[in-house]
């Protein structure tokens, strides 16, 4: 088998790609069954991963891949019907796939038994209905092809070959336009031809395929032994072909045909009226000249690679700092243009880095109609499951990070949030239950919401369990007790499932959520049913902030929960219940002194402030002790030896040097509440 590796990483980056498609089609096609698209793009994607799979020489993959495409021949061309049961195949052969894809990245040689599962699919076709692929074109529907042009010392030599038993073939071949890798694509295909024949004539030219040069089809003349089945195969087994053509033919045919078609073109002038050649002079002078459109050009590029670009990024916003902080502390007006100039360019490079890291949300939701759907014939249960925002973009390490927490929330919501459809219906309630996962982005942070129209959460339950457990609830109000759900170890399932039901889960996912410096909120109504919001911040990387001294300690406070900042007087402060509060906007709102929350001597300060926050729909007072000014920041994790200590989401390098801590004010604020 040729050796292929170099190719390895672009074809699990595109196979990966090509499943994901796979099982988002599917599931569009059992609720579409008749849409034709549906069925074009299934088929599509199922010829490119065979075509991928055969090239590398994954013969296993290109088998069952062949298989699930003969079925998708007879679906297309309406010969078998779509059912639920075909579909539950197709998922069957899309997750045996996945399983060998896993299996070749990770160089597992253990092979894996698709002989079962081949045979379903081929009953199905039933063998003698399943059709040739639908990129081959019958000799009377041959697309038309430009050949390139024979000359005699060709003639001489195809008969010379023809002597000693080759046969001449005319080869037409057309890449799909919206292919990224044309070129590329044809080049490969002339890689394996080369393996069984000789090139006669070729257009364009191979150089120019070398050179990615490919705007139309590929046509060559050919002489090989093998037969014209053979020639197909090469062909047929490679991804991305929209159509083509292999005909058998002598060179002497070609020829002629060459010249019938050169004597057409050569038509007499004096066979042209004069008004007539007038009209076809002005309708050449009139035709504008036909620009091509540009090709957008993309590139891969790996992950590492854009982290360490970030860190750098990260490393000049501390390093442009400080310049400044010297230039200012030693009225160095020299260096105040070049300085702007600097810090232009760096904020410019800073937002270019911070859109190369940004993914849509789609990158995690594409994944869970497949689940849910899997959920809900496991559950026996009817749900509804419902996506809007896909296209929110956040930063690419919370995408990746994300998904196992909405996994965990979706997977409960569907066990016990949404009851059996009998339930629902005694309940007065539709027997299908609705799931919606929503996404909106809100100043720098994004909002995922999670709600469902279950049977809630019900307070008394969560109370009685935790009362089992030895967890107090005295005087906590429905919404604390609630809350509970995020206390490890914790569930009120009756019975433990494959599904949930060990308390290992929720309190993960707000582990989770706070490792991403973000929050979590429930709000259940009984009957009901209950939402989760999630709050995340748009980028982890670099944020403004607001320098703040507390005693003599100088710490970040994130811009984005800002929603005020004012003059604060010590009788603006209201006792309430042992508890301090501030009146704002018409509202009392808890008030925290920073200071005592962090444990910090207070200093005699008479220009007191105190900043507004907002937290999900809650806002809180700080008292600091001083204001020194907005600043950009880089954030810096504590590592891992301070990962116990709380109420910081990192440090900070300011401008002298000195290291700052970044506030946690949602650590900060919920704490200082519950106590």
């Amino acid at each position: 088998m040729e050796d292929n590796s170099a190719y390895l990483d672009l074809f699990f980056e595109e196979t990966d790609e090509n499943l994901a498609i796979l099982n988002q089609e599917v599931l569009q096609l059992e609720q579409n069954p008749e849409d034709k698209q549906i069925i074009d793009a299934i088929f599509r994607a199922a010829h490119t991963l065979k075509g991928m799979a055969a090239t590398m020489g994954f013969e296993t993959m290109a088998e069952l891949t062949h298989a699930v495409e003969s079925v998708f021949e007879l679906v297309k061309s309406d010969q078998v019907k779509v059912s639920s049961e075909l579909i539950s195949l197709f998922f069957e052969s899309l997750d045996l796939l996945t399983e060998i894809v896993e299996n070749l990245r990770l160089e597992n040689v253990e092979a894996v038994d698709i002989s079962d599962l081949v045979n379903r699919l081929h009953q199905v076709a039933n063998e003698e209905g399943e059709a040739s692929d639908s990129a081959v074109l019958n000799e009377n529907s041959q697309p038309k092809f430009d050949f390139p042009d024979l000359e005699e010392a060709d003639q001489l030599a195809v008969q010379s070959a023809e002597a000693t038993g080759y046969q001449f073939y005319a080869i037409g071949i057309r890449v799909e336009e919206e292919s990224m890798m044309k070129a590329a694509r044809a080049f490969m295909i002339l890689n394996r031809l080369e393996q069984i024949g000789d090139f006669v004539q070729m257009k364009p030219s191979a150089d120019a395929l070398e050179q990615g040069e490919l705007d139309g089809p590929v046509t060559l003349y050919f002489l090989s032994k093998e037969e014209k089945e053979e020639i197909e195969k090469h062909v047929e087994d490679s991804s991305e072909i929209e159509e083509f053509m292999v005909t058998a033919t002598t060179i002497e045919e070609e020829m002629k045909q060459q010249d019938d078609t050169q004597a057409k073109q050569s038509v007499p002038v004096n066979t042209i009226d004069s008004e007539s050649l007038k009209e076809v002079n002005e309708s050449v002078q009139k035709t504008p000249e036909r620009k091509k459109a540009p090709a957008r050009q993309t590139i891969r590029v790996d992950l590492t690679r854009l982290d360490q670009f970030m860190n750098l990024v990260s490393e000049l916003v501390i390093h442009r700092t400080r310049l400044e902080d010297v230039s200012e502390k030693n009225q160095l007006q020299e260096l105040n243009e070049p300085l702007t100039q600097v810090g232009r360019i760096t904020t410019e490079l800073q937002e270019l880095v911070l859109q190369l890291r940004m993914q849509p949300f789609n990158v995690v939701v594409q994944r869970f109609p497949r689940m849910m759907r899997d959920l809900t014939n496991e559950l026996g249960k009817e749900i509804d499951f419902l996506t809007e925002g896909e296209d929110t973009e956040l930063d690419r390490t919370v995408v990746s990070e994300i998904g196992e927490p909405l996994i965990h929330l979706l997977r409960n919501a569907a066990d016990h949030g949404i009851e059996m459809p009998d339930e629902r219906e005694q309940a007065g309630k539709p027997r299908t239950g609705k799931i919606k996962l929503s996404a909106y982005p809100e100043g720098n942070r994004v909002i995922v919401t999670l709600a469902d129209d279950g049977k809630g959460l019900n307070p008394r339950l969560i109370e009685q369990s935790a009362n089992k457990k030895g967890i107090s609830t005295e005087g906590m109000s429905d919404e604390q007790i609630q809350n509970l759900i995020f206390h490890p170890g914790f569930s009120t399932a009756a019975s433990v499932t494959g599904i949930s039901g060990r308390g290992v889960g929720m309190d993960a996912v707000k582990e989770k959520i706070s490792s991403l410096n973000g929050t979590i909120e429930t709000f259940s109504e009984v009957g009901k049913g209950t939402t989760f919001r999630i709050t995340l911040p748009l980028t982890l990387s670099i944020i403004q902030s607001l320098l703040v001294k507390v005693g003599t300690e100088t710490f970040a406070i994130p811009q984005a929960v800002i929603d005020k900042v004012n003059r604060f007087e010590e009788e603006e402060a209201i006792s309430v219940h042992q508890k301090e509060v501030y009146k704002y906007e018409g509202h009392t709102i808890p008030l925290i002194r920073v200071s005592k929350a962090l444990d910090i001597a207070e200093v005699d300060e008479s220009t007191q402030h105190v900043v507004v926050v907002l937290i999900g729909e809650n806002r809180y007072a700080l008292v600091v002790d001083e204001l020194i000014h907005q600043k950009e920041i880089v954030i810096k994790k504590l590592g891992r030896e301070l990962n116990e200590i709380s109420n910081f989401l990192g440090a900070t390098i300011l401008g002298d040097g000195s290291i700052s801590l970044i506030l946690d004010v949602t650590s900060l604020c919920t704490r200082k509440k519950d106590r």
